[in-house]
């Protein structure tokens, strides 16, 4: 027992432990993503899962470490693990999925404690038990870097998986990805039992019976959990903002949280230590962000999420540092962490439930950069700018004088005819962002004023008064907003008319459009945005003849834009996840495309996939998916599995049509791999030709796929230049179509992000 080497075994179960962990975290939100439509929500709910595991792991490390011997502790901890891991391997189909109106916060709470609870428990547990069994073990020893050794093996993990384990296992089939994790449990349960080894025979006196020092001040402790809450709470607003804006993925689950897990790495290493110049990256950092939000910029490109990732990672090291400078004596370490992980849940708490009732937009990404701005060491040298006599007045008149400046430039770039370009952002959100930084030497100023630039960001963009409708669900943030097309001339009897623009209702998710229509009623029919009559689904409509189509199934409402194809006779039945997107669709004070076709249309609430299976085969003449959370489509939409399932369900000569458009993915090197595999017949539809009468009613380019079982059935296409078939011609870089063949239990983002 005593040939055990303490301090490399104990580093080695620490980091096998963390390096589980974190994992099997996006394992097991991607096991669950599918389930709940693929919403961006889905992985903030599971990260308030695993900060609650966390809490309840270190609650009873705290309630072992401080009432039991090292040999007690070891013997109980080791029955934990070989009790959880009775529970293995993982496995979704255990699971059933919520249908209706079921609330998805508590029903992914629950099945996540089913699926993957005891072990995750058992890992969370297990980095300060260890800590303190060191401490116990080696009492002069600091504890401390095997904090540093977890986070390491917790980014390690985290990177592990999108990079390695995601491209090469598929999740649960064979040698799969749940398989590994079962192997790696065992591992880890080996590595248990020689630290427990270690530590019952160890000769130091048990850390439960050594005298206490001074107990750490409620003032602490509620510093602590600050801390710990900031960077929490801002790890997962950044995560939303990007998965929404791009994919719910595993990949960009694992970023965000990858560098909040560093700055704990180098915040806990030793002799290391983060210096006030910290809190200078923070406030930078925090005020680049804020102008990324205002919308001036925020739709002005997909690097802007680089701001973003920077953000969160001068709010980890600035507010981490702290942390780790504040960390009492190795007595205490369980109760540390115990305040860490309460703040850590608490951030989680406040983003997956309190912001969701409270607010209406997501308000809580900025609110964390306004109270890490509030948090961040003094800067410079430690010591606040010397406040002048009247240095608390001008704490007022600074914000205040921002936020006058941003509202003015806003304002007359709204009233100019040019389309924003680099000037106007720089006027409007540039320059306010500069003046924040200007106010850094005042902690309590900065704030402020940054505070001050993010309200009117969130007044430019959503506040009520400029949305007619306004709700936020699990889903996602839905607004219908008024707006206006481009000033065009209208000819009455050959005599030009004033300029005049159409009024449009504008349906927005996050920050895309997912549907409008025109207010006038003669215009109100016409199919707008990417459902154009002249763009690839209008094409496809006339070509091949849909117009005799009997059965239409759609999966994604929106604004119910194709409904305007409907005609006597047909049958609309649309697949919907968000009972608020129905709401809005039918409710005629914002759009009517549903309650002005002559089609009889129906709405089936749930996951468009999972309700589609229960579909008879063969029932449609057409399908088509057009599911989108805000730019991002759902990848469980566009799976080998998923394709086959829509073509089983269409009549002989059906057609399933994919509406692809959006910023960040080239999908149709996906449905090629696909349509390839399946052996499908198909065509690609790029769609940028644009005239000034289809800009008036509101046309905007798109990207489309349509699949056949046979090719004969699209032979229609076949001359028309516009629609290119598959499988595509090899292009220049262009990803192998192995590489980008999605399957449900395997799918790589890195393949298929466009390159910039």
């Amino acid at each position: 027992m005593r040939r055990l080497p303490v301090i490399p075994t104990f580093a080695a179960a620490t980091f096998l432990g963390a390096s589980l962990l974190f994992l099997v975290e996006p394992m097991v939100g991607k096991m669950v993503l599918p389930l709940l439509g693929g919403s961006a929500s889905v992985w903030t709910t599971c990260m308030l899962f695993f900060q609650a595991g966390l809490l309840a792991g270190y609650a009873y490390a705290h309630l072992l470490g401080t009432r039991l011997s090292l040999r007690a502790q070891a013997a109980i901890h080791l029955a934990v693990v070989l009790l959880a891991f009775l529970s293995l391997p993982l496995s979704r189909r255990a699971l059933v999925p919520p249908v209706g109106e079921v609330a998805p916060v508590p029903w992914l709470l629950g099945a996540l404690t089913v699926l993957v609870g005891a072990p995750f428990f058992a890992l969370a547990a297990t980095g300060p038990l260890l800590q303190r069994w060191l401490h116990g073990a080696r009492p002069a020893s600091d504890p401390y870097f095997l904090y540093a050794a977890s986070n390491l093996g917790s980014f390690g993990g985290l990177l592990a998986y999108p990079l390695l384990v995601e491209r090469l296992l598929p999740l649960e089939s064979g040698w799969s990805q749940t398989r590994l994790f079962s192997i790696g449990f065992a591992l880890f349960g080996v590595a248990i039992l020689a630290a427990g080894l270690v530590a019952s025979g160890a000769r130091g006196p048990d850390v439960a019976d050594a005298p206490a020092g001074p107990r750490p001040s409620w003032r602490r402790r509620a510093l602590w959990v600050l801390l710990a809450f900031v960077p929490s709470s801002a790890v997962l607003g950044v995560t939303q903002y990007v998965t929404a804006e791009i994919a719910p993925v595993p990949l960009l689950w694992v970023i965000p949280l990858a560098i909040y897990l560093a700055t704990f790495v180098v915040a806990f290493t030793p002799r290391v230590r983060i210096g006030a110049g910290a809190g200078l990256a923070l406030s930078v950092a925090s005020a680049a962000a804020a102008a990324c939000l205002m919308p001036a910029i925020r739709s002005g490109g997909h690097l802007l999420v680089v701001v973003h990732f920077a953000a969160l990672a001068a709010i980890g090291f600035a507010l981490h540092g702290r942390l780790a400078a504040t960390r009492p004596e190795p007595r205490h370490l369980t109760e540390f962490y115990l305040w860490v992980a309460i703040g850590g849940v608490a951030g989680g708490v406040f983003n997956a439930i309190v912001a969701p009732l409270v607010f209406k937009s997501i308000a809580e990404y900025p609110i964390a950069l306004v109270l890490a701005a509030l948090l961040r060491p003094l800067w410079p040298d430690g010591v606040e700018a010397p406040p002048g006599r009247l240095a608390r007045a001008w704490d007022v008149v600074v914000p205040l004088a921002i936020a006058a400046f941003a509202i003015v430039a806003r304002g007359n770039a709204t009233a100019s005819p040019v389309a924003p370009g680099w000037p106007a952002m720089t006027v409007q959100a540039i320059v306010p962002a500069l003046l924040c930084v200007a106010s850094v030497g005042w902690r309590l100023r900065f704030a402020l004023s940054l505070g001050a630039l993010l309200v009117v960001s969130w007044w430019q963009s959503a506040a009520p008064g400029l949305s007619l409708d306004r709700e936020r669900t699990f889903y996602g943030v839905h607004r219908v907003i008024p707006e206006y097309g481009p000033w065009y001339h209208r000819e009455v009897g050959g005599v030009q008319e004033a300029p005049t623009r159409v009024e449009f209702h504008w349906l927005i998710h996050g920050a895309t459009r997912h549907g409008t229509q025109a207010v006038d009623p003669e215009r109100r029919r016409t199919p707008t945005t990417y459902f154009h009559r002249s763009g690839p689904l209008g094409q496809a409509w006339e070509a091949l003849d849909l117009h005799r189509a009997t059965e239409i199934g759609i999966v994604g409402l929106g604004a119910g834009t194709i409904a305007a194809y409907g005609e006597s006779g047909q049958h609309l039945t649309y697949f919907e996840i968000d009972p608020a997107v129905e709401r809005i669709a039918r409710d005629p004070r914002y759009f009517t495309y549903l309650s002005d076709s002559p089609a009889r249309i129906d709405v089936q609430l749930g996951d468009g996939r999972l309700a589609l299976a229960r579909v008879p085969d063969g029932t449609f003449d057409v399908l088509i998916f057009d599911a989108f959370s805000s730019d991002a489509i759902p990848v469980h939409l566009l799976t080998r599995e998923a394709i086959a399932l829509a073509l089983g369900k269409l009549a002989p000569k059906g057609v399933l049509l994919l509406h692809l458009t959006n910023h960040y993915l080239e999908l149709e090197d996906v449905v090629d791999a696909v349509a390839r595999d399946l052996g499908a017949a198909g065509f690609v539809n790029w769609d940028r030709t644009m005239t000034d009468a289809w800009t008036i009613e509101g046309k905007d380019p798109s990207t489309w796929a349509i699949l056949a079982r046979s090719a004969e059935r699209l032979a229609p296409l076949e001359a028309d230049p516009r629609w290119t078939p598959l499988p595509l011609p090899p292009r220049p870089g262009a990803p192998s179509p192995a590489s980008v063949l999605w399957t449900d239990d395997r799918s790589n983002l890195l393949t298929v992000l466009r390159h910039f």
